[in-house]
């Protein structure tokens, strides 16, 4: 998620009709600038070579969970064009335009990974550090893992076994690291402990900016990408 706000002005955004490396392309009205919505960097355009600004972490859940904590949400009707060219509403019930695209193994209109360390379509938590671009396998961090950045920051994320793509991981940072006690996990310095239901540490802890993604729109876009070990 990023900051409409840039340069004083506040930016309007909306989809450019393009793709970069399989990934949504957005044109701001004021300018007329393309951004890509994996690095959030001008592509072309007036502000080419500037980045938005990243938003404190969002959270990413099923309508059930969401709608369980916040009755009063009112939902956007989005209509939407399918690969056969049907139109159709995004709430429409039992449908799901991507279910094609989530079980094919190939990349969208048949991009495929350039890095050959994981899988085009494998599924990865992936974030910026410092200027530097990280990744992990969802299928690592089930139960919850930690790792160390290049520069000695400690790194916590965490998924369930259960968890659907739409399921966003739980990702945070601190200087002193983590530790698992008894199957429970606890950030060194506070002794914050984390809740798996609530995907927090009662706020005591950073939260570390990052989202879910494929593989292949990743590592194409960020081609110098650490894999987290």
């Amino acid at each position: 998620m990023y900051d409409r706000n840039y340069a004083g002005q506040t930016l309007n955004f909306e989809p450019s009709g393009g793709l970069l490396n399989a990934s949504l392309v957005m044109q701001d009205t004021q300018t007329d600038t393309y951004w890509s919505i994996m690095s959030g960097k001008a592509e072309a355009g007036a502000l080419k070579g500037t980045a938005l600004v990243v938003l404190p972490v969002s959270s990413k859940m099923s309508w059930a969970e969401w709608y369980a904590k916040h009755p009063d949400t009112l939902v956007l009707s989005v209509t939407q064009r399918t690969g056969d060219g049907e139109l159709i509403t995004l709430q429409d019930p039992g449908r799901n335009p991507y279910e094609r695209y989530w079980s094919d193994p190939s990349g969208f209109r048949g991009v495929e990974a350039e890095d050959d360390r994981l899988d085009t379509k494998e599924q990865i938590h992936a974030f910026l550090h410092d200027g530097t671009a990280y990744a992990i396998q969802l299928r690592r961090v089930v139960g919850g893992r930690t790792f160390d950045l290049l520069d000695g920051t400690k790194v916590f994320i965490f998924r369930e076994a259960s968890d659907q793509m739409f399921r966003g991981s739980a990702a945070f940072r601190s200087p002193a690291g983590f530790k698992n006690r008894g199957g429970s996990w606890f950030e060194i310095s506070t002794g914050a402990e984390f809740n798996a239901i609530s995907r927090d540490f009662g706020g005591n802890v950073e939260r570390l900016n990052g989202f879910d993604t494929f593989w292949y729109t990743w590592s194409l876009t960020h081609t110098d990408t650490e894999l987290l070990r």
